[in-house]
């Protein structure tokens, strides 16, 4: 395969990388995200191979008739059953491709960044179902709940169907997580 107009240019350096592939809900590669594993200042370069397909990790194996888990990492997606993963922090664009009320958004959870609490408002405002990360836990993201507190995939995901919300009882629990910063 080869890559979309402007990307060759871009891939420099040759330090190591975790190389997670995008494909379509027809399988077809459309992109390539590679992640730093050494700390490297970069964390991710992503690379699009086909420019008019969505870059959602994980929609080659979702089925769409049931719920949706969406996180914006795609090593958090991995540790979900039926996920999928936007790539950044713009979950509720995921509303484009897939019914709205099937969707849970799952954010990492950072209430000090003001893109996160931001998009997370607006989520609220629109009608989606978030997820809002209770006091206890203290990690930023899925993974390093499953690394540092080593949490099974059942108990976090027992941990976020108990904590999504909707409509006001989002909006509650959304201030009082911010507010936890």
């Amino acid at each position: 395969k080869s890559f979309a107009d402007g990307y060759e240019e871009k891939i420099k350096g040759n330090e190591p990388r975790l190389v997670l592939p995008f494909f379509d809900s027809d399988d077809e590669l459309v992109g390539l995200s590679g992640r730093a594993i050494r700390g490297e200042k970069l964390r991710y370069v992503t690379i699009r191979i086909k420019d008019d397909a969505p870059m959602i990790f994980g929609q080659n194996n979702v089925d769409k008739l049931q719920t949706v888990y969406v996180t914006e990492g795609p090593i958090d997606s991995l540790f979900l059953p039926n996920a999928i993963a936007s790539g950044n922090a713009n979950l509720k664009s995921m509303g484009e491709y897939y019914d709205k009320e099937k969707l849970i958004l799952i954010w990492d959870n950072e209430p000090r960044n003001k893109e996160i609490v931001r998009e997370i408002k607006s989520a609220i405002e629109n009608g989606f179902r978030v997820c809002i990360w209770p006091k206890e836990i203290l990690e930023k993201d899925i993974n390093d709940m499953v690394v540092k507190q080593n949490l099974s995939v059942n108990t976090i995901v027992d941990t976020i169907n108990k904590n999504t919300f909707s409509g006001a009882e989002a909006l509650l629990h959304f201030n009082l997580w911010k507010k936890i910063a």
